[in-house]
């Protein structure tokens, strides 16, 4: 097939465009021609290059005629945030297969885990209703067809994952390196779910190549295990060869001391209690992630370890 994956060279393009040119399709890739692949891969050599920048062209109204001009079969659209940009997209094209990247934020607060597909949503916070308003329009519009992926917390080498206390501050990981010890709230039972870039890289692929199972569905993208953060210190603190030293506080204490920035990110990913089931890709499109949640994070991490010491 003719392939365009709109925003390939972030995150999940860095994976899923090597993976559609070595499945044999035909593909080109649409980015603002500002950054590289966080991976080098010889298979990019033979992926078409596409310098448009998204914002400027869908103010002059260009965007989605310059995408349906590739001639493609079908569309991954890395790179939509609001449902405006959904529909100027969808309107200049015809009969093409859209994917399109969601985000389980879409959810809202879990309640019933592991959370599937089939549940209520409510979400919370611009970012999680603008993707559920996304996803509604597409399902429900008939000029295209359409899939979504929702990923988690989106991980791999190149970038810090979310940490152990559920933000990304890098010193939670220097002093788990350095002696084991992790400052969290509560009693650290609150969940997160993290999943590697190369198998939502992986769902968005198996989309595309089963057009007809996926189309009007959507697919929960993450590992198939979520992790609490108390499970994450220990974790991190053995695999640089310390016994972990945890400390618990209440959430008040945990906010100030660390602080209000770091402490905002913890709850907004805490306060959801993510936890999804990937039994719908599994039965739906045959596919299962590649990577388990600890191989995920620590590959993560030691990466970024890495790109300091260097």
């Amino acid at each position: 097939m003719r392939v365009t994956v709109i925003g390939g060279t972030g995150h999940v393009g860095t994976y899923l465009v090597p993976q559609l040119v070595r499945a044999g399709h035909e593909v080109s890739v649409v980015s603002r021609g500002r950054q590289q692949p966080y991976t080098r891969d010889p298979a990019w050599g033979e992926a078409r290059p596409v310098t448009v920048d998204r914002e400027v062209a869908e103010a002059d109204g260009t965007f989605g005629d310059t995408v349906a001009g590739l001639s493609p079969d079908a569309v991954v659209d890395l790179t939509c945030f609001t449902t405006d940009q959904a529909r100027h997209l969808v309107e200049a094209l015809d009969g093409q297969h859209v994917v399109h990247t969601g985000s389980v934020w879409s959810y809202g607060p879990s309640t019933l885990v592991p959370t599937t597909e089939a549940a209520p949503k409510h979400p919370y916070g611009d970012y999680g209703v603008a993707k559920l308003a996304i996803e509604r329009y597409l399902v429900g519009q008939d000029r295209v067809r359409a899939s979504v992926v929702h990923p988690g917390h989106i991980s791999g080498p190149g970038w810090m994952p979310i940490g152990p206390s559920g933000n990304l501050d890098p010193a939670v990981v220097e002093r788990l390196r350095a002696d084991g010890s992790c400052l969290l709230p509560d009693r650290g039972g609150e969940t997160i779910h993290h999943v590697h870039a190369e198998d939502v890289a992986g769902l968005h692929l198996a989309c595309v190549e089963n057009p007809e199972a996926a189309t009007g569905e959507s697919f929960n993208s993450v590992c198939t295990e979520a992790l609490t953060l108390r499970g994450y210190a220990e974790l991190v603190a053995r695999h640089f060869g310390h016994e972990p030293r945890l400390e618990y506080v209440p959430w008040a204490e945990f906010a100030e001391r660390a602080g209000p920035e770091n402490a905002a990110i913890t709850l907004d990913h805490v306060a959801r209690a993510p936890m999804f089931s990937m039994d719908k890709a599994r039965d739906v499109l045959g596919f299962v992630p590649a990577h388990s949640v600890t191989d995920t994070v620590l590959e993560a991490l030691d990466a970024w370890v890495a790109a300091r010491e260097d």
